[in-house]
């Protein structure tokens, strides 16, 4: 959430930048409001306070030097003191209500978007930054990867669909394989830049998605356990909550994470949206990348890691493009964002296999993620996060991108390992 105090003090213009997202976010009106009933409440209390300090003292005074009058004057002021008492104990309530509110409608409201980002109404208006390689060219007319697996028995979606339903995929053989190294392939090359791997559970509880931003507002792309517990849609949501709750040394920082663990979406709202292949399923899989730091160094370290997801790209030989998402566009929890899209002949186009978001001070507040800096003064730590990569889309445009004339696949020098030093798969 953002910060209620950055909030308070500059709230026209923190409101004036958060709508630049492309939604008027009338929560923040109604805060407005709530808040000045928050701030009058304190200040009542605050006052009924030092009103019973001041008549508690008064009876204490009295009690020293009693005499016969006082005796009915110390207990009218007692029963005034008992009923300012009764007086705070239900503003306090009405306050707490107050603080629950104004706690939703923080959990509602999207970080604010960085200096830096242009703004957008959507992803037409997002900025390209680089590209890298040019787009795959063919001698023959390339298939897409739903229709080169299928042929050459590296995928079969309608035995998925038998036992899960739509939207599923079962690899097989080859397929498989290919899938493993890749997911080998990421997680080794993270690990040789520095990241530390983890293998963490796939079911989170509550607090841990509120943690990251994704509860409440995500409610309907998850799925839920019979227990309240959830299937993890993310990487980034079990790393970045590694240290929930702890204060960390800045000694001891930046910490760099990567796991690949299966996803889990429900895709709310997805109807009709690459239906075909592997690019949008129910359940994939994903080597993410996630970095703690100090709030000095999170904006190099967004370039950094976005650089990396890059070296893992040309690393394959996959031509690609950067994006500067525009406020419109970009994630909840992010203040910035670069999208990696990757060539797939079948589109035609690029397509998003990695984002890499820098989202400030935001997670860690819901989390209570803090570090101690130079002057042992505590403050909430920067939290990023970035596909490094999403396997199952990296998988298609491998397939897609290295597919010879007699529907082989030429596998990439860097895969070449995990397939025994073979050429083609067939």
């Amino acid at each position: 959430m953002i910060n209620i105090k950055l909030l308070r003090e500059n709230f026209d213009n923190v409101r004036d930048k958060i709508n630049t997202r492309g939604k008027h976010y009338q929560q923040l009106d109604k805060f407005a409001e709530i808040d000045n009933k928050y701030r009058k409440l304190i200040s009542k209390i605050q006052n009924l306070n030092e009103l019973r300090n001041n008549k508690t003292n008064l009876i204490s005074e009295k009690l020293s030097s009693p005499s016969s009058e006082s005796k009915s004057e110390i207990n009218n002021l007692k029963n005034e003191v008992k009923n300012i008492k009764k007086e705070i104990d239900s503003l306090k309530i009405e306050l707490d209500e107050i603080e629950k509110m104004e706690k939703d409608i923080l959990l509602s409201i999207p970080n604010i978007p960085h200096e830096s980002v242009v703004l957008g109404k959507d992803e037409n208006d997002n900025k390209e930054i680089s590209k890298w390689g040019e787009p795959t060219k063919f001698d023959f007319q390339p298939l897409p990867h739903w229709e080169l697996g299928k042929k050459i028995n590296l995928i079969d979606f309608e035995r998925a669909n038998k036992i899960s339903g739509s939207r599923y995929i079962i690899y097989t053989g080859k397929g498989a394989k290919l899938l493993r190294s890749l997911i080998w392939y990421t997680i080794e090359k993270n690990t040789e830049a520095g990241f530390f791997e983890l293998m963490p559970p796939a079911i989170v509880n509550n607090d841990t998605l509120i943690g990251t931003g994704q509860l409440p507002k995500f409610k309907d792309d998850l799925y839920c356990l019979t227990d309240g517990k959830y299937l993890s849609p993310t990487g980034e949501v079990q790393m970045t909550n590694y240290f929930s709750g702890e204060i960390l040394n800045y000694k001891n920082l930046p910490k760099f994470f990567t796991c690949n663990t299966p996803c889990f979406r429900s895709e709310a709202g997805s109807a009709g949206k690459d239906t075909k292949g592997v690019i949008r399923q129910h359940q994939f899989y994903k080597t993410e990348m996630v970095i703690i730091s100090t709030s000095e160094d999170s904006w190099k370290l967004h370039e950094f890691m976005t650089r990396n997801a890059e070296k893992l790209l040309e690393g394959l030989n996959l031509p690609y493009r950067r994006l500067l998402l525009c406020t419109g566009d970009m994630g909840f929890s992010a203040a910035k964002t670069y999208d990696l899209e990757v060539w797939l002949p079948s589109y035609n186009a690029y397509k998003e296999i990695s984002s890499c978001s820098n989202c400030t001070d935001f997670q860690a507040r819901n989390m209570g993620l803090r570090y101690y800096d130079k002057d042992k003064k505590i403050n909430y730590c920067h939290t990023l996060n970035g596909s490094g990569l999403a396997i199952d889309r990296l998988w298609a445009a491998v397939v897609e991108n290295y597919q010879q004339k007699d529907m082989s696949i030429k596998i990439p020098k860097a895969l070449k390992p995990f397939f025994n030093n073979e050429e083609y798969i067939k």
